[in-house]
């Protein structure tokens, strides 16, 4: 298990350092940079463009600056944005947690709606009970985050006002406010993560409920019960877990839509707002934290394997 672990954390290092340094090369090929930015397209001269490409150390080539910025970042220094001359390693450490328990609350939702639902839709296949679940699944599914977010918005604005409130507060400052605030963009996620998922466990505990081991465990006198729910779903949930490694890794770089209808400053939306500013230092970092969630979510989904199935235990 050890092991493995070291391997997943070598790979996922190599993975982060590939992708930091395509984001970061990217970020040198859009057109008017940002020196143009800072000093602006109209009235500056020449000089002043040389002098300021000078100073940020933008005249280097590119592999000089990346190794420069990876110096920093391997003591957690991200550099400080020449935008809002704030430093970006303070923003994303704002921002983040707010993504993350979003993403976690949503995913959380999805799990404790869509695995129950799935399992009763299996054990029904194909009866009306089956196919009318089936058919909200996709309709759920099918609605937009963005329609779904404004709905939930004129809902909780209209009928929920003691409920729901639209500032967000920080979990460490006032837990009940902080939750109240993330009821709605939550269930904007959660409900069609958890058709999602629901259609995935239906399909994985129908394909295990026809292994012959379930057969030889119902010939030998085992309560139903028992098979569904001991032995056949436990197998049932390993391709459901790796559906919500990968949705995990989405959510904490997919959340823009969700986070503007919302009004919450998590990363995904200050990720938006850094590249129509051209902050490159943040979109940078950002970028290489979104892509550390998935490296993250998909060790742990590797690590959940050998528990969940001894047959992939070394």
């Amino acid at each position: 298990m050890i092991r493995l672990v070291v391997q997943r954390l070598i790979g996922g290092a190599a993975v982060l350092l590939v992708v930091s340094f395509l984001i970061f090369w990217l970020g040198t090929l859009i057109p008017g940079d940002l020196v143009t930015v800072l000093v602006g397209s109209e009235g500056a001269t020449a000089q002043q463009y040389r002098e300021l490409r000078q100073k940020l150390g933008l005249d280097d080539p590119v592999p000089v600056q990346y190794a420069r910025w990876l110096r920093g970042a391997l003591r957690g220094d991200f550099g400080k944005s020449p935008i809002t001359g704030l430093y970006v390693a303070d923003e994303i450490a704002r921002q983040l947690p707010i993504s993350l328990e979003l993403a976690l609350l949503g995913l959380a939702g999805s799990i404790l709606i869509g695995i129950p639902v799935g399992v009763f839709a299996a054990v029904r296949a194909n009866r009306p009970a089956d196919l009318a679940l089936r058919s909200l699944f996709f309709i759920a599914f099918s609605i937009p985050p963005f329609v779904a977010g404004v709905l939930l918005v004129l809902a909780g604005a209209l009928y929920l006002g003691p409920i729901y409130q639209s500032t967000s507060v920080p979990i460490t400052v006032d837990v009940v406010r902080n939750l109240r605030a993330m009821i709605l963009p939550t269930c904007s996620i959660a409900i069609p993560l958890a058709a999602l998922t629901a259609q995935m466990s239906r399909s994985s505990l129908l394909e295990t409920l026809g292994e012959p081991y379930i057969a030889t465990a119902r010939a030998k006198g085992a309560p139903e019960r028992n098979v569904l729910y001991i032995h056949a779903l436990k197998n049932a949930l390993v391709p459901v877990i790796t559906l919500q490694g990968y949705v995990f890794g989405s959510l904490i770089g997919g959340l823009i839509v969700t986070e503007q209808v919302f009004n919450l400053e998590g990363i995904g939306r200050g990720l938006l707002v850094a590249i129509g500013r051209r902050d490159y230092p943040f979109v940078v970092a950002g970028t290489l934290v979104i892509a550390a969630s998935y490296v993250l979510a998909n060790l742990i989904v590797d690590i959940l394997y050998p528990i969940l199935d001894p047959t992939q235990r070394p």
